[in-house]
Order: structure tokens, then C-alpha cells, then sequence
């Protein structure tokens, strides 16, 4: 028996299957790296929403919280509120505001800056007691104000969802001592 050395190359055959072998996997790996580049982007968008509603809930409550009684509380809508607060020993007035699908925010004189964007939202206001007061609020109902309520809904468009953000706020003088006079 003698055995022939074939040296001569690939036949056809083999060289059509391996191409199609070849095609079938790289087409399957490009699909999965579009899924999961897909999913990445997904995510990135997600974690920004959710970040713009935690930052903007958190520099309301910190700012707000620096309110030492109700009569720095100057405007109180459903859309918008407005108070007087002490920044570095300054008396500095401090607005935000709900237009449309962004919370804006102003510091004195200052041009209404976007701090987040894709929202719903209200402020909600309230008593000692814990009931609600329908905004717009007078300037008597405003000083009975001890606790105001920021709502916002984080709307994310490529899925539909939405995120809701609630930050309850009291001013200074009543945070521990049980909702003041």
C-alpha cells in the first residue's frame, strides 16, 4: 500500500464550505456586538436621565432647605417656586421652574438655566398637618407653607419608561422641631 501525498491545494468544495462556515459566524458575532453595543446605549441614556433627576431633586432639597422661615417663600405655583435663601451670608433669591419638558433654575438676576430635561413635574405644597394646598398660593397661605414637595417624572423616550423622582423638603427652622408655630 502506498499512500499518495496530495499537496496540490483545496478543492473547490472546501473552499465554498469555508467561506459560507465563515460568513454564518461572523454574522451571527455581528449581530450579538449590535445588541449588546445596543444595550450599552441603552444604559448610557438611562444612567443620564437618572443622574439629571437626582442631581436637580438634590441641589432643590439642599438649596430649600436653607429657607429659615416661610416669608422667604416669594412664589408658589404648581409650575414654579421662588424663595429667599442665605448663600455665603447673602440674601440671594432662588427660582425654579417647570416650562414644558425642563426644570430651570435662576439665582438671583441670573438667566434661567436647564438643569434637566425629559421631565414632568409639579411642586406640591403643604401644612403642619400635611394637608395639601392648591397652588397658586396667596402670600397668607404661603406662610403657613412647611413642607414643599418636588415631583419629577424622568421620561426616558427610546423605552418608554418613566422614573419618578420625589423630594420632600422642609424649611430650616422646622425640620426637627416638628413643623414650627
Amino acid at each position: 500500500m502506498s499512500f499518495k501525498n496530495k499537496s496540490d491545494g483545496y478543492t473547490l468544495i472546501e473552499l465554498i464550505v469555508t467561506t459560507v462556515i465563515v460568513g454564518i459566524v461572523s454574522t451571527i458575532l455581528v449581530y450579538i456586538l449590535i445588541s449588546i453595543f445596543g444595550t450599552l446605549q441603552e444604559n448610557r441614556i438611562r444612567k443620564q436621565l437618572l443622574m439629571d433627576g437626582y442631581n436637580a431633586t438634590t441641589k432643590f432639597v439642599r438649596e430649600f432647605e436653607l429657607v429659615t422661615n416661610e416669608p422667604n417663600l416669594l412664589l408658589s405655583t404648581s409650575s414654579q417656586i421662588q424663595f429667599n435663601t442665605v448663600i455665603n451670608s447673602v440674601v440671594t433669591t432662588i427660582s425654579y421652574q417647570i416650562v414644558g419638558t425642563e426644570l430651570q433654575r435662576s439665582v438671583g438676576a441670573g438667566a434661567l438655566v436647564v438643569i434637566s430635561t425629559n421631565i414632568t413635574g409639579q411642586f406640591q405644597y403643604y401644612l403642619k398637618n400635611h394637608i395639601e394646598l392648591v397652588p397658586p398660593l396667596s402670600s397668607g397661605q404661603r406662610s403657613t407653607v412647611r413642607r414643599v414637595r418636588l415631583t419629577l417624572n424622568m421620561l426616558d423616550n427610546q423605552s418608554n419608561r418613566k422614573y419618578t423622582y420625589i423630594a420632600d423638603v422642609f424649611p430650616e427652622n422646622y425640620r426637627f422641631s416638628g413643623g414650627g408655630s
